[in-house]
């Protein structure tokens, strides 16, 4: 190979220098302790100032939305003080003197099948029946006692059913059991609710002068209010019970239940209906459901199949 000319070497493409990098080969640059890297430092710039927007515009849109629903949400949905008031619910309208001599209806289930006969004291029925999940007939009638707990007063303009489930038909049922109540007197505020109204609300049952007053009215604290309750359905009716309260200026619901449950009540006439007559001290069976119960007749012989 002598007095040849040498080879000469051929450069090295872009291309190619880009494959000795990536199979280890390093750059000038990078043979260097701590030399400069332009690219990798600018994403991290880049990656740090695009996670910082998104942070700055997710702060924006949550304190925009915490706006918008301090304007429009109503002020009702506030949670309820319970210093404001105390309500206490009697939900056996046997054991209030109230309604007189006013006839009570428990309606049974219908696959319902009792071990002994019910009892004959009106109250003592009516816990009887709930407990074997009966429910009223046609007509609820509930005690609320409220008191007033707050320095400030508390006005209470609204009492209202909040609906959880209806039915214009009356849902099957078994047996219908009636009794009356108890005498006496006092003077409440007595207010009925029609259960099939669009948006079922309380008004005074008693007319002032030919008009009927518009509900509501103060409590201060230690003051105390107690009205009576009618609440009447063609259909069948699960709801509970809500006041609209205005304390400091500010609005406030409380929601009132029969000891945690809602309350029920139904038209369902049932097949077979019978009744404590009042004064008297055995059931009697009732010719049919829809029509009175005689006054008079031998004890009766409890059935309840269809």
């Amino acid at each position: 190979m002598s007095g040849g000319k040498p080879k000469r070497r051929r450069g090295t493409s872009g291309r190619d220098r880009k494959k000795a990098v990536r199979g280890g080969r390093p750059t000038a640059a990078q043979d260097k302790p701590g030399g400069d890297q332009p690219l990798p430092r600018l994403r991290r710039v880049l990656g740090s100032l695009h996670r910082a927007w998104w942070f700055v515009l997710g702060t924006a849109v949550a304190a925009l939305l915490g706006a918008v629903a301090g304007i429009y949400v109503p002020r009702w949905v506030d949670h309820l003080d319970p210093q404001v008031v105390a309500v206490h619910v009697v939900a056996n309208p046997a054991t209030v003197d109230t309604w007189g001599t006013a006839e009570f209806a428990m309606v049974l289930p219908k696959d319902v099948r009792p071990p002994d006969d019910p009892p004959v004291g009106c109250a003592t029925l009516i816990d009887w029946a709930r407990a074997l999940g009966a429910v009223d007939h046609k007509v609820s009638r509930v005690r609320v006692v409220v008191q007033g707990a707050s320095d400030q007063g508390v006005l209470i303009d609204n009492l209202r059913a909040r609906v959880i489930r209806r039915s214009q038909t009356p849902e099957p049922a078994g047996v219908q059991l009636r009794c009356g109540g108890q005498q006496g007197a006092v003077e409440p505020r007595d207010v009925e609710m029609d259960l099939d109204a669009p948006q079922p609300a309380a008004r005074y049952r008693t007319l002032i002068e030919g008009r009927r007053p518009l509900f509501g009215f103060t409590l201060a604290k230690g003051e105390t209010e107690v009205f009576d309750l009618t609440a009447s359905t063609t259909g069948t009716v699960e709801w509970t019970i809500e006041l609209d309260l205005v304390v400091a200026g500010k609005r406030k619901r409380v929601e009132v239940t029969n000891r945690g449950r809602s309350f029920v009540t139904t038209a369902a006439p049932g097949p077979r209906t019978y009744q404590v007559p009042p004064g008297g001290d055995h059931w009697i069976e009732c010719a049919t459901p829809r029509r009175a119960c005689p006054e008079g007749g031998p004890p009766a012989h409890f059935r309840y199949d269809s």
